[in-house]
């Protein structure tokens, strides 16, 4: 079954959770009021400075973990109602159905869309995926998502039935990573000045199918806790300003919606302890032209281009081992030629 069958029954998959409350949201329990109610198809208990949901008790061990997920709640300042809710979704590679899936996220889009008039989908890819997705993957005139078979061996296949639902409810789309080709060199660039992690890549490379989504994560930033920081911490980071500006470029508009950030597993711990930093005190520092500022100084550096090291780095690590290797064989077998000639000549001296 295709996700095109998720999209038809998920009204009436929903159809037994609670209506959210439509008057202001006013406080804290308000909100995880409100949280819990548009998470009762699909919900998580992770620990975070933020809003969890469902509504968990004191000891977060009690609770149990079903589906990546976490709003912020954001007022103005000097403001007691909350103007905007933002959602963070984590979805796992490649999984359409159950725990982390595409399903999960369908689910809890359309809870959403029952309460908010619009709303704004942002990804955790770069803008280049998030165009080839909307180019590959259109929604036709019978508005059916594309099944997920068609779309199990694609890259951010995970993330394209909730970028074709934003299609159906024409919602604005947004990608909120940066270039792969960034990411990259900035990786490149601690590799090559730190040498000490660099020389245990072959053996880490051989085994990164093992590690998958928050595994991903774990392992790379177990082996090479230098390094890995620029593939992970520093998306997460720049995902989490994006999202910010984002937030503000709307209140500006004096939009009224909802946000939902969509992003991988292997990263969304890390972009919800970002976005607990940035949105602290329930966001009302965004009014802060000082913190604004401070925020994009900091995305200007993490997308700043610097040196690729990647050649030089397979040049140094993979090309010079092979061609001394190489030259070792040419040499060692020059010499067994030499010692057989001589062999041979010495052979026909004693004869004569």
């Amino acid at each position: 079954a295709g996700v095109a069958v998720v999209a038809a029954h998920v009204a009436s998959a929903c159809a037994s959770a609670s209506d959210l409350c439509a008057e202001p949201l006013g406080s804290a329990a308000a909100l995880q009021e409100h949280v819990a109610k548009i998470s009762a198809v699909s919900s998580s208990c992770t620990p975070s400075c933020c809003t969890s949901w469902p509504s968990c008790s004191s000891s977060n061990t009690s609770c149990q973990r079903r589906f990546a997920s976490t709003a912020f709640g954001i007022r103005r300042q000097n403001q007691a109602s909350i103007e905007h809710t933002l959602f963070v979704v984590g979805l796992n590679e490649a999984k359409f159905f159950g725990q982390d899936g595409a399903e999960e996220g369908l689910k809890l889009l359309e809870r959403v869309v029952e309460h908010h008039q619009e709303y704004d989908l942002l990804f955790g890819i770069s803008e280049k995926a998030l165009a080839t997705m909307e180019a590959d993957h259109p929604v036709g005139q019978n508005r059916k998502l594309t099944p997920s078979r068609e779309l199990e061996q694609i890259q951010n296949g995970e993330m394209i039935p909730m970028m074709q639902a934003s299609m159906v409810d024409k919602c604005k789309r947004r990608a909120v990573d940066r270039p792969v080709k960034t990411t990259q060199s900035h990786v490149a660039h601690l590799l090559w000045k730190f040498p000490r992690e660099t020389i245990k890549l072959g053996w880490a490379y051989r085994r990164r199918k093992d590690h998958k989504d928050a595994a991903r994560h774990k392992f790379w930033s177990q082996h090479f806790p230098l390094c890995s920081t620029a593939y992970f911490d520093e998306r997460a980071e720049i995902i989490s300003i994006r999202t910010v500006e984002h937030i503000v470029a709307r209140r500006s508009q004096e939009w009224k919606g909802a946000i939902i950030l969509v992003v991988g597993n292997e990263v969304f711990s890390l972009v919800n302890k970002q976005l607990s930093l940035m949105l602290a005190d329930e966001g009302r520092q965004l009014s802060s032209p000082a913190f604004m500022e401070t925020l994009r100084s900091e995305a200007v550096h993490l997308c700043a281009d610097v040196i690729d090291f990647t050649p030089v780095l397979i040049f140094v690590y993979c090309g010079i081992p092979l061609i001394t290797l190489h030259f070792t064989y040419l040499a060692v077998e020059y010499y067994v030629k030499q010692l057989e000639y001589t062999k041979e000549l010495l052979k026909g001296e004693d004869r004569d």
